[in-house]
């Protein structure tokens, strides 16, 4: 049996990737739609941020959406991934901050920004894997 699994070890730079497209996918259901539609979805996100008490809502608002749909497109392809990820720790760490822990959310409503949180500083600190550009494909 260990045989078996240390056979797997071969396949290891590989298991980044499956997570990179797993957060880009929930990166994008997330902050798509507002970076791309920003006339509709980053003045609905500033009124939310707004109840939150979060200054510069707007800008607020827009930072958030494009570092998340940028991150998805840079987690995607594998090109910067560690700045990325940095950006994204960023990002959620006042997410989880400000909107879920300040206002007692649920662990199930909180699941996914931590999920994200986690996720990036995996990459920050071990790097894209393969596929990746910035390991050489």
């Amino acid at each position: 049996m260990n045989t078996l699994l240390n056979s797997l070890d071969r396949y290891r730079a590989y298991a980044p990737f499956l997570i990179r497209l797993v957060v880009a996918y929930q990166l994008y259901d997330a902050a798509g739609h507002t970076a791309l539609n920003p006339a509709e979805g980053l003045p609905g996100y500033a009124d939310w941020l707004t109840s939150l008490g979060f200054p510069l809502p707007m800008v607020s608002a827009a930072l958030s959406a494009y570092t998340e749909f940028i991150g998805c497109i840079l987690l995607v392809l594998g090109w910067k991934t560690r700045w990325a990820a940095l950006f994204l720790i960023i990002n959620f760490s006042l997410a989880l901050l400000v909107a879920h822990l300040a206002i007692g959310d649920t662990f199930k409503n909180t699941l996914p920004a931590l999920t994200i949180w986690a996720v990036s500083v995996f990459l920050l600190l071990n790097g894209p894997g393969k596929p990746s550009i910035d390991e050489g494909i």
